[in-house]
């Protein structure tokens, strides 16, 4: 140890490779701890919001909604109760409102205050007793209102007070989550990847070192420990490092938006044990590869040189991690549970794991090629250089594969999970807003009187024949043609039908509870394109007698000033327009992209960091032979020209695995995924390809900076190491 300390004072490239150590190993334990708190944050968030989640059944009355306004989401929530103080509530919440008190976000409260009362501030009747405080908030800016009414004006599920419970997040509960999990996993790949090429920075000069203590007569044991203590002295303080600068910058990461908002800073803490576990193991990992790197040559006999080869077995990993991916998907589809989604987290890292294993002997593969059909003496360099190290050749293109593998497995399912969010279909008209689940006709009175806008009572059903059903409306075909697009009338009551049903005509009204059965001769009438059928009130009177949904018809300049208007007249309500629906969908959409690219953006960033570290440590760890071949009379230009081909041409080859890897998985994710129809179909694009162009654009960059290190050989100074 004393020996190994006495090195890096004295070493200056023993130094600065300490120092890129230390670097490496802090990037990747503070991506660690990044990735690993973003599981936490989506807890703490639910776990703030599990007010909202029904608990036991009791007098008091909730109905929650989504409301929109200019673009942003505000969660709605009407409340009853008999005795509004004897309500427990959860923490963050003042206290339960009661009939006409309304408690409102500090984000919703400035929104309030600042716009117009008639196009906002209307919809939440009542005085305001105070404000929902962070503890009930999922993000700071979240618009969150409570609003209190009298019993028996709200129709909502019943409870026995506002605590909630909390439901467990897992694989199960969303999209979302099952994408953040299979992130965590993907990434701590090119990390680890990262690290291992930086704790073999100047592995040439360090195995010189070794081989000469072991001809001093130091023992194969006494070799590793220096190797130990070198590469420690680095890992260590990167790894206090990157601990250290976890809390501080998680306030950088707290402000990427997730779910429509930002987040509190302290929900991206890492828990204290599995912070410091990650502080510890990445050290032990650093110290633990440079010493099975390095093995070899503190245990053969003193200067004896073995040639590096590969085994075939390697393709055995391979195999086995698509064998743990195809199991973990089975599991997944046919055994529930909220730990069903671990089995196919655990293959995509066994296959992304594989790929870094099996790089080697593909890279022995191109040397071979090389070096039996050669044309030039730059590619017979370069496949000699292959065949004779592929495990240090491909060192180079292990992060850039991993990265391949997870670009390719995004752009994947990429467009079949952007298919999957609900926009706008166009079944409403764009100037109408629709109120569904009216429980009291006579509140239709009280907004006519309200507004000027016309005003159209509907009552939803269900229509059936011959055991098939579809959703419709029973109101006027003028009417409905104003609500909905495509419905063209002619004179007569009919029935207007998007798809035929075969036998005797039923409609049926759940809110209404009642049924009618249509006159046998009931003309009908095709509606090609609809989402709705359509009946005339003249056939079915009663339903149409009691409407459970209200539509109201807007231009640009009253559309907010009628959405509040209905809102009031009918709180607790669910609206339907096309505006809301876009809002949802976009703040879906938007998180979805956004975190393919973050995840992407930080695969290339450690790919490319990985292949150009190690690129450049083959150039350093070389120089003597790359002196020696220039003292001979060898151009430069053809040791750039065998470089370029020796970290190109490998690294093409394994991307193209790599991506036809990455896409058979993303495959197999969507078959799991939660809201993808097994039946639907996985649009592929030409951008499937993008991977493989991008990291081949790494690997030049990666061999660009060989040309650059190149430039430092000189034919006189390299002997001096």
């Amino acid at each position: 140890m004393r020996l190994a300390m006495t090195l890096l004072r004295r070493d200056r490239r023993g130094r600065i490779s300490a120092a890129l150590v230390a670097l490496g190993v802090a990037v990747g334990v503070l991506l660690v701890l990044w990735l690993l708190a973003a599981p936490t944050a989506l807890r703490a968030r639910e776990d703030r919001a599990a007010w909202r989640v029904g608990g036991e059944p009791g007098p008091l009355a909730v109905s929650a909604t989504r409301d929109e306004f200019r673009g942003r989401m505000i969660e709605r929530f009407d409340v009853a109760a008999e005795h509004p103080g004897e309500v427990a509530v959860a923490q963050g919440i003042p206290r339960l409102p009661g009939p006409g008190e309304v408690l409102f976000s500090p984000a919703l409260a400035d929104l309030v205050r600042t716009t117009p009362s008639a196009e906002l501030g209307d919809r939440f009747p009542g005085v305001v007793v105070g404000m929902i405080g962070d503890q009930a908030l999922r993000f700071p800016d979240e618009l969150v209102v409570v609003v209190g009414h009298p019993p028996g004006v709200v129709d909502g599920s019943g409870v026995r007070d506002l605590l909630g419970s909390r439901v467990p997040v897992d694989g199960s509960a969303g999209m979302l989550w099952l994408l953040t999990r299979i992130g965590l996993v993907v990434l701590v790949v090119p990390c680890l990847v990262l690290v291992a090429s930086v704790g073999r920075l100047t592995a040439a000069r360090r195995e010189r070192r070794l081989t000469a203590l072991r001809l001093a007569g130091a023992t194969p044991v006494q070799a590793a420990v220096v190797v130990a203590v070198e590469i420690a002295a680095g890992a260590v303080i990167g790894s206090l490092l990157g601990g250290a600068l976890a809390w501080p910058s998680s306030g950088l990461v707290a402000r990427i938006p997730w779910g429509g908002g930002t987040w509190f800073p302290g929900d991206f803490t890492s828990d204290p044990l599995v912070a410091a576990a990650v502080q510890v193991c990445a050290p032990v990992l650093v110290v633990g590869a440079a010493v099975l790197g390095h093995w070899r040559v503190v245990t053969r006999p003193p200067g004896v040189a073995v040639l590096r080869r590969v085994r075939g077995r390697r393709l055995l990993i391979g195999l086995a991690a698509f064998v743990l991916f195809s199991a973990g998907v089975v599991v997944a589809r046919e055994v529930g549970g909220p730990r069903r989604f671990e089995v196919v987290l655990a293959g995509v890292g066994g296959v992304a794991l594989a790929l870094v294993f099996t790089g080697p002997l593909v890279t022995s593969l191109v040397g071979r090629l090389f070096v039996g059909c050669w044309r030039g003496p730059a590619t017979l360099l370069a496949g000699r250089r292959l065949v004779g190290d592929p495990v240090a050749a491909f060192r180079g293109s292990a992060g850039v594969v991993v990265a391949v593998f997870t670009a390719s497995m995004a752009l994947t399912m990429m467009p079949t999970l952007e298919g999957q969010v609900r926009f706008d279909d166009g079944t409403w008209s764009p100037d109408a807003i629709v109120a569904h689940g009216v429980t009291d006709p006579s509140r239709v009175d009280a907004l006519r009187a309200a507004t000027d806008a016309p005003v159209l009572p509907l009552t939803y059903g269900l229509l059936a024949a011959g055991g098939r059903s579809q959703p419709a409306l029973v109101g006027r075909c003028e009417d409905v043609t104003r609500v909905l697009t495509g419905l063209s009338c002619a004179p007569g009551p009919a029935v207007y039908l998007p798809q035929p049903l075969d036998g005797p005509l039923r409609i049926t009204s759940r809110q209404a509870a009642a049924r009618t059965e249509l006159p046998s001769d009931v003309e009908v009438r095709p509606y090609p394109g609809g989402s709705y059928a359509v009946v005339d009130p003249e056939l079915a009177p009663a339903l149409a007698a009691r409407p459970t949904s209200v539509a109201v018809l807007t231009t640009p300049g009253d559309r907010e000033v009628l959405h509040t208007a209905l809102v009031r007249a009918f709180p607790g309500v669910a609206l339907e327009d096309g505006e809301t629906a876009d809002v949802l969908g976009s703040t879906v959409l938007d998180d979805l992209r956004r975190a393919v690219l973050l995840g992407l953006a930080f695969a290339v960033l450690l790919g490319g960091s990985g292949a150009a570290v190690s690129a450049v440590g083959s150039v350093v760890d070389r120089r003597r032979a790359f002196g020696a071949l220039l003292a001979t009379g060898t151009p430069l230009r053809l040791l750039r020209a065998a470089l370029r081909r020796e970290v190109v041409l490998p690294v093409v080859t394994a991307t193209l695995a790599a991506c036809a890897a990455g896409t058979g998985v993303g495959l197999g994710l969507l078959s799991i995924t939660p809201g993808i129809p097994h039946h639907s179909g996985t649009p592929m694009t030409p951008w499937i390809l993008a991977p493989v162009a991008a990291g081949s654009l790494v690997a030049l960059v990666a061999a660009t900076a060989c040309g650059l290190a190149l430039r430092g050989v000189t034919p006189t100074t390299d002997y001096q190491d």
